[in-house]
């Protein structure tokens, strides 16, 4: 009850760090690196937390044909249709052939470039590792064998090894070409591929896929800013999502889910011209308690589309199960105790909070079930719908 004088802030007494640069030889070791590697690749997760780092990434690559792969992606690091585009990889065991390629790696804001268990660099290729915090000392048991640690904005850093390489002339225009070619050839195989793979299975039931699809299409002229907390859909999702723009998709990070619901009311906020969508799964979506976090979202005005994956449980501690114990007592029974039997009515919850809500479970009605949904949150109310996929 003490009373309290009014007082203010002064914002210029409270600027951001400046962003810290390479130092010189640091440059020109890693430009030189990628230079004249026969298999140079960027490996990144959150370089596009700064959209402008972005720009930069595109000017680098294109200028030594380098492809980029996102490794546990956090934010659109690199243009998903670009030529020079080597993937996405989440939750993986398996080896990824584009890493076991490549003899010259600058791994560049990424907290787990690879899980040396199940896929890694060869045992010759030169790493680099840049990051604003290289070591990661709080990590236990994280190790890169880099060549080199550098602490560095990846915006200032990736500016700096294309100004030494142009000034310099390494790069090697037949080389440049050839290389890019090839990469331009296997990007099309590839999205030829996943193409192939956006539409409902055989027995009429929507995947994880053909949804993702149908998200991308919705929001092909919309000023979008997508929130994602699908887990174990989190590949598929980056992969059928195909974001280009920087600042465009924010994953979940943290060590515990529930994110999104929360998220979509902060990030309206922030950016009150976007509309705003959460891709989330089922367990996800009851994590945030959607209950309050609807009802909070009505309270404040600020209206989002959130779209389950909901296929009634929770995958990620089955594939953990199957991963450590494949041949275990889970897997014999085929039990994992992460049903979510009986279904709850999870638009429902919404519903009783004030916003729109509808389950779809046939692939004909999903695009305009989308449409009729994004309608709904741009005449300001928000909207959930929930998308059965397969049960897990």
């Amino acid at each position: 009850e003490e009373p309290l004088q009014r007082y203010t802030v002064d914002r210029a007494a409270f600027g951001p760090v400046a962003p810290v640069a390479l130092a010189d030889e640091v440059t020109a070791e890693i430009a030189a690196a990628l230079a004249g590697a026969q298999h140079p690749l960027v490996v990144t997760s959150y370089l596009g937390r700064d959209p402008a780092a972005v720009p930069e990434l595109v000017e680098l690559c294109e200028l030594l044909a380098i492809r980029v792969l996102e490794s546990m992606a956090y934010h659109v690091n690199f243009p998903a249709d670009h030529e020079l585009h080597a993937g996405f990889q989440y939750h993986t065991v398996a080896q990824n052939p584009v890493l076991a390629q490549a003899d010259v790696i600058l791994a560049i804001d990424s907290d787990v470039p690879w899980i040396g268990s199940v896929n890694r660099p060869s045992a010759g290729a030169a790493i680099y590792c840049v990051d604003v915090d290289p070591l990661k000392p709080s990590m236990n048991m994280w190790h890169v064998p880099a060549r080199r640690f550098a602490a560095a904005s990846a915006r200032v850093a990736v500016g700096q090894i294309v100004r030494f390489v142009r000034d310099h002339n390494l790069a090697d225009p037949a080389v440049v070409r050839a290389r890019r070619a090839a990469a331009a050839h296997v990007h099309q195989q590839e999205q030829a591929e996943r193409a192939g793979r956006e539409h409902p299975r055989d027995d009429g039931a929507i995947t994880a896929e053909y949804l993702t699809a149908c998200v991308r299409r919705l929001l092909e002229d919309e000023d979008a800013l997508v929130l994602t907390e699908v887990v174990t859909n989190s590949k598929i999702v980056a992969e059928h999502l195909r974001p280009n723009r920087p600042g465009s998709v924010i994953h979940h990070g943290g060590a515990a889910l529930g994110w999104a619901g929360g998220a979509a009311v902060g990030a309206k906020l922030a950016a009150p011209g976007q509309t705003v969508v959460s891709l989330v799964g089922d367990g996800c979506y009851l994590f945030g308690v959607p209950s309050s976090a609807q009802w909070v979202a009505r309270r404040y005005g600020v209206p989002a589309l959130t779209v389950i994956y909901d296929n009634r449980g929770w995958a990620a501690p089955k594939f953990s199960t199957l991963q450590v114990h494949p041949d275990g007592a889970a897997a014999a029974a085929g039990d994992f105790g992460t049903s979510f039997e009986p279904e709850v009515d999870l638009p429902g919850v919404a519903r009783a909070a004030g916003a729109y809500g509808v389950t779809v479970s046939e692939p004909g009605e999903l695009p305009q079930a989308l449409k009729d949904a994004l309608a709904i949150v741009r005449g300001g109310r928000s909207a959930v719908i929930s998308v059965h996929l397969p049960a897990v």
